[in-house]
């Protein structure tokens, strides 16, 4: 490949960014980088859009990481959640009255970490997936370029509040009077999202026909995972309602979804008419213990100590792996300031 564009993807998954963050913490420590500097695209959904948000902004890793460890348990509540008859009450409030928490820790903390900045200011392309739920249509922000001019205005903060408003965990947000919930709806991992803007109109990767020496000849995708939990299940009871169901709803199609996008990329790859390369980074399989302290909203000390724990190990695994090496080595090629 001579000239790959290069794409960072994050999937979603609550609190579970906090492994994400520190794998590229991690990655900017060992190259003694800013990871904004290696990445054309930076695409993420919810938690990962909160992280792909940080890229842009030029924020160290290490910073977001300790975003998380110093917010998360506010973000969701944890001080009211302790012991079994804590959790079954917010469940009770999930299910049967209104989101199981506030917007305002989250908010709060955003606006600590990105002020005012507009999306106009990143420092990188940009693709946050959120739902459109006025019209029950995909929505992804981008930052501004060629023909596009809607979102270079918005904030930082609103985009991030939009793409992490999981259905039942966090309020519908509103920009300019359009309702929002969760990109992980549709594309918790956001590889094909990545891959559909490189191609999209033959904007950044031309036809064949029309490909030049000087244009783009091919694609490079870091993707990088939540941490993942298993989430296989026995159902005793087959008739399930939804409040059966709510504990485990949404992992289960967050972790389906970012699956079935894997699955649909490497079948397609070779029918593409230039070369796709894709590092995906995922943990090894965690304990059944850390299993049962782990999940998209438990914010505890346990919980955020063996998430970080686990990125560390993941990362500098990973470090040595040539493919990451090679996204590090080499520049981005794109300077959105100046498209």
């Amino acid at each position: 490949m001579r000239k790959p564009f290069k794409i960072l993807c994050i999937d979603g998954g609550g609190i579970k960014g906090l492994f994400s963050a520190q794998v590229l913490a991690e990655f900017e420590e060992a190259f003694k980088t800013s990871t904004s500097g290696h990445f054309d695209l930076v695409c993420g959904t919810s938690t990962g859009g909160i992280i792909a948000l940080g890229v842009a902004a030029g924020i160290p890793m290490k910073d977001i990481v300790q975003f998380y460890i110093d917010n998360g348990p506010q973000i969701f509540a944890q001080r009211w959640k302790m012991g079994k008859l804590g959790e079954w009450l917010f469940t009770l409030k999930q299910a049967l009255i209104k989101s199981k928490y506030s917007d305002k820790a989250l908010r709060n903390a955003l606006v600590k970490v990105f002020g005012a900045k507009k999306i106009g200011e990143s420092q990188n392309l940009l693709c946050i997936p959120a739902f459109n739920i006025t019209t029950s249509t995909p929505r992804i922000f981008k930052k501004d370029y060629g023909h596009l001019n809607q979102d270079d205005n918005k904030t930082f903060v609103e985009v991030a509040l939009a793409t992490a408003a999981a259905p039942t965990y966090f309020p519908v947000q509103e920009i300019d009077s359009v309702q929002y919930v969760d990109g992980g709806v549709y594309a918790n991992n956001p590889v094909l999202v990545g891959l559909t803007e490189a191609v999209f109109k033959g904007y950044w990767i031309k036809p064949k026909d029309k490909r030049g020496p000087e244009d783009y000849d091919g694609v490079q995708i870091l993707s990088i995972s939540s941490c993942k939990v298993p989430t296989g299940d026995y159902a005793k009871c087959k008739d399930r309602s939804f409040f059966r169901w709510i504990t485990t709803l949404f992992d289960t199609y967050g972790d389906g979804q970012s699956k079935s996008n894997d699955f649909f990329i490497n079948v397609i790859k070779p029918h593409l008419d230039f070369e796709i390369e894709i590092k995906r980074v995922e943990n090894t399989p965690i304990s059944c213990m850390q299993a049962e302290k782990v999940s998209l909203d438990k914010a505890g000390k346990d919980s955020l100590t063996i998430l970080k724990g686990i990125g560390s190990i993941v990362g500098n695994n990973e470090k040595n792996d040539p493919s990451v090496i090679r996204f590090f080595r080499e520049n981005k090629t794109i300077n959105p300031s100046k498209i």
